[in-house]
């Protein structure tokens, strides 16, 4: 017999919950269709149209010096893709055998530890929260700056601060949109996706035929200058500039002597990766897709072959048809055209300010604007400037999506506040989590316009305090590249974990997808691993700033984490509850 003090110890062990509700209040209510859009919303952006131009800008290279005539962006692509496959495969696996919203947060904390989940979710919810600000400021930059001009559109008088106003009231506008539940999310995505994916038949024809016949895109750029009042122009004012201003003499030198092609290369991984960020996205939602155990397989693999397929085919076009244009054969050799002049001077150490030329920067977009413009097509821009801005703002409700359900998921476990995870009941939503998504998005809206900086890309010059906040908002991109990336060598290495964890023999056993048993699945992970610490090289050992932001976050939710388990949490038993995948 127990005394009734010994008897209370008991009695609370036996009242202690495993999770804080027997239910997670989410619905699985998305099918395949809209899993495949959510990813291909979240990644097709930005990418396929300004990284060809905005990396071969900041590494400049004679075509001359090419791997097989393919330009380093587009091998960044190739590479970048290879990558994502070989990750995708493991992914695959985990997800189908833990499909719970959280995603890797889930899996990572399961099969190697809450405390790494917790801090590379950390990563990882900063890297999709910190993009939604950074897209919502580069839908208005794109309208003002590169689009807009094309019918009519100008971006005078817009500053840093108008930018950041404008972002700010995307973010506000569809975090409230993100609020009501996947539902809602779901109609107004298929409604951005929809109507660009139908154009972008329209911009490859255009893209297509610039390269048949360069001097439709030539006429369109000089007709485009004019327009601008900028009179004289030609493609091959854009090369005499670019080399006048250390094209070939400082800026290729520099990259040649840097190891030429492949450190190009390897710079355009950064802009390569960044394009890939959200290849993944739907395992984030996946306890809200039906049968996500067989639909999520299928997602990934189908969504990651047209995006890179996409990538590598837009990307080349518009290489191929600027390169055919200005080109220019040195003394020393090196070969130069329009292609690499144009994005020298928008994204590289030269500048269009101080050329005469127009003030818009290359785009993929661009490259179609300026070729319609000299077939004669100048009234149907305004379907190029739709394309666009749809592609570039349809990365948003897939940001609210993932970005919130990954603080819901760690709420759940209760390494965060309850309040966290709470759901609407009526709109099956993370309300709490989502808004705090939204908050978190401000960052990106300060780094991308500049408003507190160095100043954004429109408006050079220090911020409101100066350049003392330029280390944190200038390292935007490479920052969330590394936060990613390693989120993602974790996420691979738990198929490592999988087959061999004891904790983890029934999902194991109950996994729906086995390739090659035990042994087949640890190669897959180790695979997938080698090829992400190969992204985390290629990342930090290019921008060197991102690793001290990494390191910073880290410390920062590796103190948050020691705070909810040992002191705002001591009643959770940790060993239990991540010994068990949570509720449905």
């Amino acid at each position: 017999m127990y005394s009734a003090a010994e008897q209370w110890p008991l009695i609370k062990m036996s009242e202690k919950k495993l999770f804080a509700r027997k239910a997670t209040g989410l619905v699985r209510e998305i099918g395949m269709l809209t899993a495949v859009i959510i990813i291909l919303c979240n990644v097709m952006g930005l990418g396929w149209q300004k990284r060809i131009f905005q990396f071969t800008g900041k590494a400049p290279l004679p075509e001359n010096l090419w791997v097989a005539g393919i330009p380093p962006m587009v091998m960044a692509f190739i590479i970048g893709g290879i990558i994502i496959l070989l990750s995708v495969f493991a992914f695959s696996i985990l997800i189908a055998a833990m499909p719970r919203s959280g995603g890797g947060y889930v899996v990572i904390s399961r099969m190697i530890g809450p405390f790494w989940a917790f801090v590379s979710s950390s990563w990882e919810f900063l890297t999709i929260s910190w993009s939604f600000g950074i897209i919502a400021v580069a839908v208005f930059e794109g309208i003002f700056f590169i689009f807009g001009p094309m019918v009519g559109i100008t971006g005078a008088g817009i500053t840093d601060v108008a930018l950041f106003g404008g972002g700010l009231l995307l973010v506000i506008i569809f975090t409230a949109i993100g609020s009501f539940g996947i539902r809602l999310a779901g109609m107004l995505l298929q409604i951005m996706f929809w109507i660009p994916a139908v154009l972008t038949l329209y911009i490859i024809y255009l893209l297509a035929t610039s390269i048949a016949n360069p001097a439709a895109l030539s006429l369109g750029v000089s007709t485009f200058a004019t327009m601008q009042g900028f009179t004289g122009v030609t493609p091959a004012s854009y090369v005499t500039a670019a080399l006048s201003q250390g094209m070939d003499t400082s800026a290729a030198a520099a990259v040649i002597s840097s190891g030429g092609y492949w450190f190009a290369v390897s710079t355009a991984m950064i802009g390569a990766y960044f394009a890939y960020v959200g290849y993944a996205a739907s395992t984030f939602v996946a306890g809200e897709v039906k049968e996500a155990n067989r639909t999520l397989p299928k997602v990934l693999l189908l969504s990651s072959f047209v995006i890179i397929i996409m990538y590598v085919l837009v990307s080349s076009l518009a290489a191929y048809a600027s390169a055919a244009l200005g080109r220019v054969t040195l003394a020393n050799g090196n070969v130069w055209s329009f292609f690499e002049a144009y994005a020298y001077l928008s994204y590289g150490k030269g500048h269009l300010a101080n050329t005469g030329l127009p003030l818009i920067k290359a785009w993929s977009t661009t490259i179609a604007g300026m070729t319609g413009i000299g077939l004669g097509l100048s009234s149907l821009n305004w379907l190029v400037l739709i394309f666009a801005i749809f592609w570039v703002a349809n990365d948003i409700p897939p940001f609210i999506l993932t970005a919130s359900r990954i603080l819901f998921a760690m709420a759940f476990d209760r390494v965060l506040p309850n309040s966290l995870a709470n759901v609407n009941e009526r709109f099956h939503s993370p309300v709490n989590a989502t808004i705090v998504c939204g908050i978190f998005a401000i960052l990106g809206c300060f780094s991308e316009s500049g408003v507190l900086s160095m100043g954004g890309s429109w408006n050079p010059g220090a911020g409101f305090l100066g350049n003392g906040l330029d280390f944190i908002f200038s390292t935007g991109v490479a920052s969330t590249d590394i936060f990613d990336a390693c989120f993602f060598t974790l996420f691979a290495l738990s198929l490592v974990f999988l087959p061999y964890r004891k904790s983890a023999a029934r999902i194991y056993e109950t996994a729906p997808v086995k390739y090659g048993g035990k042994v087949g699945m640890a190669t897959i992970g180790v695979v997938g691993v080698i090829a992400n610490l190969y992204l985390d090289y290629m990342i930090i050992s290019a921008e060197y700033q991102a690793f001290w932001m990494l390191l910073a976050t880290g410390i920062i939710a590796a103190l948050i984490y020691v705070y909810y388990k040992y002191g705002k949490a001591k009643e959770v038993d940790y060993s239990t509850i991540f010994a068990q995948i949570p509720p449905e």
